[in-house]
């Protein structure tokens, strides 16, 4: 009888945590949900980030290469088939796309610096000292240092050849105006945005590049604030020598991209494309994406060699360089590219944001919030120019995937917001193609970029959450087309509404403050047209034209429009 009683109690416990995670799922993404956070790996995930950020990845390098071909064993070990391999029933694919780069890469071996007798950085401890494209000093060698000022106005004396260079501006800059016009040995820069609290984090330097010299063949060396001070004292007793010992090595010169795909069942050349970038010597920049996106294909193959899942249009995985790969699979092939409905990139999406101070965000494609910006619509450090109306992208992508990961937020006590439109990642070359595109990422992070930015910031949680969000979308929008637009025309409309109104509410608001009536119903007319233009949007999603959907999405569209003008002649009668 008490066997009896806990093999009941154990299936009560288990129902009701299975239900605290589904009843907050949309019932046409509840069983995807199931599926994948039961299965999705986070461990190897993280021992996937764990492998790549031990390199300084730049495209063609050492460090680069191998990680690409971490992947792609990986992908073999969950089934997928070398495409030169694979027979025409094999749906679990994958290629490595080979192209010669026009110059050898680059690659940091070792490094110090030294003012005065004491080492003040050394590569072993801050790999990020050494600028990418910096030659080698073919061992130690000492220079006397001559500082110049900040930013754009330098101060340059007469002759600086054989010195080397220190200013507070950007490191290319500097080498341009120090090396390449006056001759200079070489050049120390100093540049920290305030988001990386420099003054605490103060061994925190952030990568960076010069133009490669093939003639002078010189150097650039980043420094950290904890390294700054010491230069600066040093300089203010009236002259510094320093010791730089530089190790470098250009060599390979060619470019890899994996492309692995797992192909639909009824309409393979219509694709949901993943895109995650290699090259940056980061964990969470991006190792995370790898790591993440890596798993994502993972699970995809287990679950679809279980049986479990069967999409009907293609899902493809892209691990190459940043922003290049995207747009070049785009732009290769142009019959390829009008099938490519969805662009989704993963870059830095596995921090643990209670030490890095970020937080989850999905960067949304062009709306109204990047014209206005006010409430929750509030760009990050990282910046965005106001957007035009002629800019917008509408599109219910934006808030299904929104969607997708609230739900998943709700499910796991986990923080997701979003940010209006401001580009630098693999979203960017989708949206200019005409193809929805999004970006997974966290921000404000202090230590983005910066050789701080280790694994012990990395976080095997929420590499799950955001893996199992991507992968979730994904399977939705590539299964079953007529029950996901039904779905998808249902849920854009009640988007519609509710951001209707919190744009009246945001209105009347400013309307109390004396705002400008016609700026104000400009707004709202601005918000109603978008997403009208996205309902229309949802006839995308099934494969041929439907006049019975046609008369679904003309019914939607009477709603928003009918609740749009309500709201504005609310707003006029204030």
């Amino acid at each position: 009888m008490r066997t009896l009683f806990l093999s009941f109690l154990i299936v009560a416990v288990t129902a009701c945590t299975t239900n605290k995670h589904t009843d907050q799922f949309e019932p046409e993404v509840a069983p995807y949900f199931e599926m994948v956070d039961s299965e999705f790996d986070q461990d190897q995930a993280f021992s996937t980030v764990a492998y790549v950020e031990k390199y300084f990845r730049v495209v063609g390098n050492e460090g680069f290469n191998n990680s690409i071909h971490y992947v792609e064993n990986l992908l073999k070990e969950q089934g997928f088939v070398k495409e030169e391999n694979a027979s025409s029933s094999d749906r679990l694919t994958y290629r490595i796309e080979k192209r010669p780069l026009e110059k050898a890469a680059w690659q940091p071996v070792d490094g110090s610096l030294k003012i005065g007798e004491e080492e003040v950085l050394n590569f072993a401890s801050n790999r990020n000292m050494i600028t990418i494209n910096s030659f080698s000093t073919d061992g130690p060698q000492e220079y006397e240092v001559v500082y110049v000022g900040s930013g754009r106005d330098l101060d340059f004396p007469e002759d600086v050849k054989g010195k080397v260079v220190y200013g507070e501006t950007s490191v290319g800059y500097l080498f341009n105006e120090a090396v390449t016009k006056r001759g200079a040995a070489g050049v120390l820069a100093y540049r920290m945005p305030d988001y990386t609290k420099p003054e605490v984090n103060q061994t925190s330097i952030q990568f960076s590049s010069i133009p490669r010299n093939e003639d002078a063949k010189s150097f650039g060396v980043l420094l950290s604030y904890a390294a700054k001070q010491k230069l600066e004292t040093e300089l203010a007793t009236g002259s510094a020598t320093i010791t730089i010992d530089l190790d470098t090595k250009f060599e390979g010169k060619e470019e890899l991209t994996i492309v692995a795909e797992l192909k639909g069942s009824k309409y393979p050349e219509d694709r949901f494309v993943f895109s995650a970038h290699v090259q940056e010597p980061g964990a969470n920049d991006n190792a995370s994406g790898v790591g993440a996106l890596a798993e994502v294909a993972g699970t995809s193959a287990r679950l679809f060699k279980a049986g479990k899942i069967n999409p009907e249009r293609t899902i493809t995985y892209l691990f190459g360089d940043e922003i290049v790969s995207t747009r070049r699979y785009i732009q290769e092939d142009s019959v390829r590219a009008e099938d490519i409905k969805w662009g989704m990139s993963l870059d830095m999406v596995g921090e643990n944001t209670e030490i890095t101070g970020g937080t989850f965000l999905i960067e949304k494609m062009p709306d109204p919030g990047a014209i206005w910006v006010r409430g929750e619509e509030q760009h990050t450090e990282w910046g965005g120019r106001p957007l035009s109306k002629e800019e917008m992208t509408p599109h219910y992508y934006n808030d299904f995937i929104i969607n997708r990961f609230k739900e998943i937020g709700k499910a796991k006590d986990w923080v997701v917001k979003t940010n209006p439109f401001e580009g630098g990642s693999d979203h960017v070359p989708f949206l200019r193609a005409d193809i929805p595109g999004l970006l997974l990422w966290h921000f404000t992070d202090q230590f983005y970029h910066t050789s701080n930015d280790r694994l012990d910031k990395v976080s095997a949680t929420t590499l799950k959450n955001v893996g199992t969000g991507a992968l979730v979308s994904a399977l939705v929008l590539t299964s079953d087309p007529v029950k996901t637009a039904n779905f998808v025309l249902e849920e854009t409309k009640a988007s519609a509404i509710k951001r209707l109104n919190i744009e009246y509410n945001l209105s009347k608001e400013a309307m109390f403050a004396d705002s400008d009536i016609e700026m104000e119903t400009d707004i709202i007319e601005t918000w109603g047209d978008w997403y009208i233009k996205a309902l229309q949007s949802s006839s995308d999603i099934l494969p041929a034209e439907d006049a019975k959907f046609q008369e679904e999405i003309n019914s939607a569209i009477d709603g928003v429009t009918m609740e749009k003008d309500l709201l504005i002649k609310k707003l006029k009668a204030l």
